[in-house]
Parts: structure tokens; sequence; C-alpha cells
């Protein structure tokens, strides 16, 4: 079953040590900015001990800037996500998402962690499963910075079995620089968002680098 849109309930409806990072540039008219892809791989089997979750397992992560600005992630997981899938005890959500990692010299305090830690993602996108739906997110942590809130805003999302995907509008990253790194991830809350309480999953040991 196809899930889409930007929130999806019952009722309705990185690299890894020896992953390979690439990038792509699509066919465009004279007229056309083309798209660009990047690529990252991630050998399956290799998710945190405590996990036997091969659907937070991915196998490849893409990130495609179209020819309007947009960007376009996608994940390929080495199982079929479940239409409910099952929460380990005591945990409350599972997130499949990407980073974008803008400026390697800052590292925002606060959401979706702590303010105790910097992490440095500016931005990321993620769809989450929370025992009863899923939903489509963007948390923009660049007002951390500057002492205010992330911001946060629903984006649409697509699974349909063992493909994840989201987009993000241009309007809602605004600029961005001509290369950056990015990444995908996988991981459960067992505290609730805005906590440490957290544990990856699958995870990269280093960023990609978009283009």
């Amino acid at each position: 079953m196809k899930r889409s849109l930007t929130r999806w309930t019952l009722a309705g409806w990185c690299v890894g040590l020896g992953a390979v990072a690439l990038f792509d540039v699509a066919p465009a008219t004279a007229d056309e900015t083309p798209n660009v892809v990047s690529t990252v791989s991630d050998p399956a089997g290799d998710t945190v001990f405590i996990f036997n979750a091969p659907f937070q397992d991915f196998v490849r992560g893409q990130m495609t800037r179209t020819a309007s600005g947009n960007f376009e992630l996608l994940m390929e997981m080495v199982d079929p996500v479940p239409i409910h899938p099952p929460l380990r005890p005591g945990v409350r959500e599972i997130w499949w998402f990407w980073i974008f990692n803008l400026d390697p010299a800052t590292d925002p305090h606060g959401y979706p962690w702590q303010n105790a830690v910097g992490r440095p993602p500016e931005f990321i996108v993620y769809i989450r499963w929370d025992g009863a739906e899923f939903a489509g997110n963007a948390i923009d942590r660049r007002p951390l910075l500057t002492g205010g809130k992330a911001i946060i805003t629903p984006v649409p999302f697509h699974i349909d079995g063992k493909i994840v995907e989201e987009v993000l509008a241009s309007e809602l990253i605004g600029d961005v620089p001509p290369s950056f790194h990015w990444g995908p991830f996988t991981f459960d809350w067992s505290g609730p968002v805005g906590s440490e309480g957290v544990s990856f999953a699958d995870y990269c040991e280093a960023d990609a680098v978009f283009p």
C-alpha cells in the first residue's frame, strides 16, 4: 500500500564503512536547469545490534535538486516499511530522516535535541511514525543560532514498499551553498522529541557531499 501526503493515519489511507557517494546530472532542455542528483550507498545488515528492523536499514540514500530548486529526498530500505511498524518497548517514535549540514562552522543547540549539546545540521527533513500515524516535517534549525526557535513545517512524503520519499520546497530552505554535506539516517525516540532520548538504528559514518 502506498502512503503519501504530509500525514497518514491507519484510519486513512550514510554513508557507512565502505559506502560510496555518487552524483549525476539529469538531462534537461536548452532553457531548463538540469536536476542534480547525489547518491550514497550503505551495506545491508549494518544497523546497530539492538535493532532487528530491516525497514530501518537503508541501502541507498538520494538527494535531488530539481530545476525549480526543490529537494527530492529518497531512502531505499532493506525491507518494505510496514503499514503499522512495530515500536520496540519504550520507543515513542521512529524517524527516517535526511540532514543538511549547510555550514560546517556552526552547530546549532536545541530542537529536536536539548540545548546543552550543539549538533551540525542546520536543516532536517524527516518522516516519523508514532504508533498511530505517519507524518512528514522539515525542521529549520538556523534560528537557533541567533537565540530563536526552530521552525517546524509539514512537508509531503510518500512511502511505497522499500522506498521512502519526501519533498522539500525551495522556499522552505531558501538559498543554500553550492556544495554542502548531507546524509540519510534512521533512529528511535525513547524520550520525547526535544530530549536526548534517541538511539540511532542506521547512520552515516561521514556525510555525503552535495552535489
